[in-house]
């Protein structure tokens, strides 16, 4: 009955819109939690507790079809766009503390291109311009914070357009990159504060003020690109909120399902996916977590291709 419960109430939390602290907390693990119901059931199965191992087979079906929209696309890709093709990245790095020459190193190996950064101090950003990450990436827009305000972009390419959005407590940026041939992509940077330990009503006045932000960019202004440390999951409704409209999680488009970011710096693995990319008239090819030494973070990053303007 208790592995039960556990599954039941993370089912719940990941379906309310609430605004209780707990609540939202029980939603950021609702995968792991759901889980329980398999062992619920096999457990009730040996006791013949068949009403409870029946619950149980209910519970673990209902939390399956919750989770499967993650990695459904992983069998149903459709084409891709033939546009040009980039790399993006996303790092929270600690309020500074990420080892800038082990990003710079992940960028050079990978071939990013635009790189997103949560949690940039000013110090935090004189490690960073005295790395190689300038050289790599020589463009970039930065605001800094002190407590892990900060947010920045680095891009292989020129910036224009740039701009610090108001509302927010943590900085969220967006700038234009001007790509080769004529051809230009919007990036979001957005670090929406934590539902914990502050009370979580800032949480769910950012998320939405960013849904109303990113509803407003034209529908013909091209690809848009949107990424950070969301510090929310797929279980949280506000999240899938964002998705509601022209906006595609790279995860979930590529059926990669959950990828794990939070927290990177325990004696065990990341448990919950609160780094995303968004894009809007583009699409990813692949994606993967990468290590950020010093940070509690893993990284994310997206090989994606732009649809360009219709």
């Amino acid at each position: 009955m208790v592995l039960l419960a556990v599954a039941i109430a993370g089912l719940l939390a990941r379906s309310v819109n609430s605004r209780r602290q707990p609540v939202i907390v029980v939603a950021s693990f609702a995968p792991w939690l759901m889980a329980a119901a398999a062992p619920a059931a096999i457990l009730a199965a040996v006791d013949r507790a068949w009403i409870v191992c029946v619950a149980s087979v209910v519970v673990l079906g209902v939390a399956v079809a919750t989770q499967w929209p993650l990695y459904r696309a992983r069998w149903r890709r459709g084409p891709v766009a033939s546009g040009m093709a980039l790399r993006v990245m996303q790092a929270n790095i600690l309020v500074g503390g990420a080892d800038p020459e082990a990003i710079a190193s992940s960028v050079e190996r990978l071939g990013i291109d635009i790189l997103t950064v949560c949690e940039v101090t000013p110090q935090g950003l004189d490690r960073i311009m005295a790395s190689r990450l300038p050289r790599l990436l020589p463009y970039h827009y930065c605001s800094t914070g002190e407590v892990g305000d900060g947010t920045g972009i680095w891009s292989r390419h020129p910036l224009s357009d740039t701009r610090r959005h108001d509302g927010f407590v943590t900085e969220l940026l967006s700038a234009t990159v001007d790509l080769p041939g004529g051809e230009s992509v919007q990036v979001f940077a957005v670090h929406p504060v934590p539902p914990w330990p502050r009370h979580p009503a800032d949480w769910l006045r950012e998320l939405e003020l960013l849904r109303q932000l990113l509803a407003k960019v034209p529908a013909d202004a091209g690809p848009v690109i949107v990424a950070g440390d969301f510090n929310a999951t797929a279980d949280h409704r506000p999240y899938r909120a964002l998705l509601e409209g022209d906006y595609r999680d790279v995860a979930i488009s590529t059926g990669s399902g959950i990828l794990p970011t939070y927290a990177a710096d325990r004696w065990y693995p990341p448990v919950i996916a609160i780094d995303h990319i968004l894009l809007r008239d583009a699409d990813p090819t692949e994606v993967h977590t990468v290590s950020l030494p010093g940070s509690d973070h893993r990284g994310i990053w997206a090989a994606i291709t732009l649809r360009g303007k219709n």
